[in-house]
């Protein structure tokens, strides 16, 4: 999993990491490339501890699960793209690019019948070119700014941990839904539950984002990360 290309052009605007929220919340988020049993199980605990999430969904996996990317919108989740191919854009031409962002979208709003407002590169990775022409496709481009690392699958206490001590105020949680993450059913009720208890209202990404100003200066490794709240 990249960190994603940090690259902005004079007077561009680069991709959302975070958000300056009027409130004490933020945003988990799940991105799904591949097989069918973790999501079950995320969707599970979601519906238990009635948590709603934003979902990053490819279109290949959404046409091979239309009765999973139903799931997800019915119990009341974001579905937001994941694009296409699961390739690192930056390296594209903007014609490729394009097609991958618009089979992705058009495959989500003909499952869910609205248009994803949302969208994740594959492996974070992007330029000012993916992020310009995600716009044109109707999409707000999201990296994250807390990483649980559970793609790694480093244990569900060190991602308990490392999920609280990162959080701030209109921060973006990357998790993930596909089989790879093998541990994400173990540590997903801790952290929603530990998040509550420090006074966190937990939001899907288009509810937290209307709550402020967008955050698109990339904290992540920042000596004051994670950022204070004023």
């Amino acid at each position: 999993m990249s960190e994603g290309i940090r690259t902005s052009a004079p007077g561009s605007h680069p991709p959302l990491f975070y958000v300056r929220p009027s409130r004490k919340a933020l945003a988990l988020t799940f991105d799904v490339s591949w097989g069918e049993s973790t999501l079950p199980q995320v969707l599970r605990i979601l519906g238990e501890t009635q948590t709603r999430a934003t979902f990053f969904l490819s279109g290949p996996w959404a046409r091979r699960h239309p009765e999973l990317v139903r799931a997800i919108a019915a119990q009341g989740h974001e579905i937001a793209s994941h694009g296409e191919e699961h390739v690192n854009l930056s390296q594209y031409s903007a014609s490729e690019v394009r097609e991958n962002l618009r089979r992705s979208r058009e495959a989500l709003e003909n499952l869910t019948g609205k248009p994803p407002l949302f969208f994740r590169p594959p492996n974070g990775d992007y330029d000012d070119l993916v992020v310009s022409l995600a716009r044109e496709e109707g999409m707000e481009t999201v990296i994250w700014s807390v990483d649980s690392l559970d793609w790694k699958n480093p244990g569900a206490d060190y991602m308990v941990r490392r999920v609280l001590e990162l959080a701030f105020p209109g921060a973006i949680v990357l998790f993930h839904a596909s089989d790879s993450s093998r541990q994400i059913a173990q540590a997903l009720e801790p952290v929603i539950r530990a998040l509550r208890s420090r006074g966190y209202e937990l939001l899907p990404l288009g509810e937290l984002y209307r709550l402020g100003s967008p955050g698109r200066d990339d904290p992540r490794g920042r000596p004051d990360y994670p950022p204070v709240p004023p």
